[in-house]
């Protein structure tokens, strides 16, 4: 019997309860024992605009989303307009019939251009340019239609005027009916995301019921084993795991700005600023607590956590593009005064404002060189959800070891990826701590004298020494004398050396899949898990390939990737950018070219069954490059 692998599209009105709805849906998958993954595309306006959650369940970890899906849920019309193309032979599609007479000249949501291509399309193929006419055209490709009442089913539990407001629960718990999970779960799920609101609950139960009650012919999908789960798991995002990441990590002092989609991170934080909700966890992290502060700018929020980081606190700021293209002054400051800071970069499309709610990957060779001038940073970047947790402990300690900023890559498609996580490992997570001077006056905070480049670490209100943002000598002072200058660049760029050599290898760079492969697919980011699927998919088939995953860009792990490289017999690169970033850092420290590209830059996440068609596309020996179009 084929493993249970369904694919779920849930979309509506940005602020519609859409993510209530996924979250309702998610959980109750994961209750009954199944795993999940799931991506929120949402619109940049606050209301109204389409948005929608892209799920993933199997048995086994979902590590990508794909299409057709085997479920649409329309809670409004604008959705069934537009997600025509992610519908396929048996595609569930469930609706209000209420909306069937709506006219896409009425869908004032709808951005104009893709208003104009629904039309074209719409018109191409002879059918009305309403609800019922995209059905008619969704049926042609084999969708099925499931039109229900929901203000009629709705109104029959609900005595008053706010039937509209059940919408999204009434669309999860027909979708969980038709695939054949308990009830109990989503009623489970509901008390879980409505707290202890048992005004709200009470109603939302009761809509659960009438869903279930519900008799739809001939449209359920083969019930899911279902196997309660008993393993204790955390559900969590990427912006949820770096913000726990950074409190296990020992985070003190996180500043930030508003901005998409980074501000999650610090939101979540506030909510939890008396980490004592740790204890289960480490008895010592609990002692403390964390300072969340919102600043007036992003150029503050820098320089407030390096003023942090000077004090002896583990200090970070998160931000996205326009962000950090503000904090390009101060980073530099921090990377000539051999500051601890963190800088978590949230990747979304650009330039400038570009697409504020949208995936991009495109800050890669931005974040290697911001800042005039050359100072040692390190840039890490996360691929999955997981990682974002370790990966955000790690930055923490490496800005306290080598004493330089770090700055974590982490994009949107994975900011708003939700995955299950089991049990954080923290019996092997430590905490370094830097060499701290403790010997009275004289203090020589960028001390020449050191193999390693790493000097003695000083804090604010302790010791007494100089700094500044000019060239200086071992106590801070101002020099211009060209032999210091030598030995200071050089003293910095020493600690990159040092990183390089103590960092493990599997924390810089992974060779994952069928070690003997003629075919490397090299990626990094969020497409790690889409590369995972599609080489398993096919080395099952016949044909063997391995990924080449990149997580630290500085220092670069030249030696291995360049190993790799000359191994592979066919290297095909997969990025969310227009210009293949990685590969350029692949060229420019290993002198590789690689020849043939994947790229996404439309700002929707990479999809198994596109990427999978890409790589067979290059196999075959047709093209070179593939940009990849997906995407509502």
């Amino acid at each position: 019997m084929p493993e249970t692998d369904i694919s779920i599209v849930i979309g509506g009105p940005q602020g519609g309860g859409i993510d209530a709805s996924a979250n309702m849906i998610g959980r109750a998958f994961a209750y009954s024992g199944l795993n999940v993954i799931s991506v929120r595309e949402f619109h940049s306006n606050i209301k109204g605009r389409h948005s929608y959650v892209h799920l993933r369940v199997r048995e086994s970890v979902p590590r990508s989303l794909k299409y057709p899906a085997d479920v649409l849920v329309a809670l409004d019309p604008d959705t069934i307009f537009e997600h025509f193309e992610d519908v396929g032979p048996g595609t569930k599609i469930v609706y209000d019939s209420g909306f069937e007479k709506s006219d896409l000249t009425q869908a004032r949501m709808i951005m104009r251009d893709t208003s104009k291509r629904i039309r074209e399309r719409l018109e191409k193929t002879g059918h009305p340019l309403t609800v019922k006419g995209m059905l008619e055209a969704m049926k042609e490709k084999g969708g099925r239609p499931v039109g229900i009442s929901f203000d009629e089913i709705i109104s029959a539990v609900i005595k008053d005027s706010t039937v509209s407001r059940y919408y999204n629960t009434l669309g999860a718990a027909i979708t969980l009916s038709l695939i054949g999970i308990p009830q109990d779960y989503i009623i489970e799920a509901i008390k879980y995301v409505f707290g202890s609101k048992e005004n709200v609950i009470a109603p939302n139960v009761e809509v659960v019921k009438a869903a279930y009650n519900l008799l739809i012919p001939d449209v359920n999908i083969d019930d899911p084993p279902v196997k309660p789960n008993k393993v204790p798991k955390l559900m969590l995002t990427g912006n949820d795991a770096a913000a726990l990441g950074k409190l296990m990590g020992g985070l003190r002092f996180q500043t930030y700005y508003p901005i998409t989609p980074a501000s999650d991170e610090s939101a979540i934080m506030e909510e939890h600023e008396d980490i004592k909700w740790l204890e289960g966890e480490s008895s010592t992290l609990a002692k403390g607590g964390v300072t969340v502060i919102q600043a007036e700018d992003e150029l503050s929020a820098i320089t407030m956590a390096s003023g942090g980081a000077l004090t002896g606190a583990r200090s970070s700021t998160a931000t996205s593009g326009p962000g950090f293209s503000l904090m390009a002054e101060a980073i530099s400051f921090a990377g000539m005064d051999e500051i601890p800071v963190v800088i978590t970069l949230y990747q979304r499309g650009g330039p400038s404002t570009g697409l504020p709610t949208r995936n991009g990957q495109s800050d890669l060779l931005f974040a290697l060189n911001t800042g005039h001038g050359e100072f040692p940073r390190i840039v890490i970047s996360s691929g999955d959800v997981e990682e974002c947790l370790y990966d955000a402990v790690h930055s923490l300690n490496y800005a306290q070891r080598y004493q330089m900023p770090v700055i974590h890559l982490i994009d949107k498609n994975l900011a708003n990826t939700t995955q299950l996580v089991e049990k954080v490992d923290t019996e092997n997570m430590k905490l370094d701590k830097p060499d701290v001077y403790t010997g009275g006056p004289g203090f020589k905070r960028y001390d020449l004298e050191t193999e390693n480049g790493i000097s003695k670490i000083g804090y604010f209100g302790k010791e007494i020494f100089w700094m500044t943002g000019d060239e200086h000598d071992e106590l801070g002072h101002v020099t211009e004398d060209p032999d210091i200058r030598d030995r200071q660049m050089e003293k910095r760029f020493r600690k990159l050396e040092t990183a390089a050599k103590e960092i493990p290898i599997e924390d810089r760079v992974q060779l994952l899949g069928a070690k003997d492969a003629e075919v490397t697919l090299v990626t990094w980011g969020s497409q790690k898990g889409i590369a995972l699927d599609v080489a398993e998919k096919f080395t099952a088939g016949g044909t063997k390939v391995r990924i080449l995953y990149l997580k630290m860009f500085e220092p670069f792990p030249s030696e291995f990737v360049i190993k790799v490289l000359n191994e592979s017999k066919l290297v095909i690169d997969i990025e969310s950018n227009m210009l293949s970033q990685a590969a350029k850092v692949i060229r420019m420290n290993t002198g590789y070219e690689i020849e043939n590209h994947i790229i996404k830059y439309n700002g929707r996440h990479i999809t198994e069954d596109e990427l999978y068609e890409g790589v067979e596309k290059i196999m075959k020996g047709s093209v070179k490059k593939v940009v990849l179009k997906n995407g509502a």
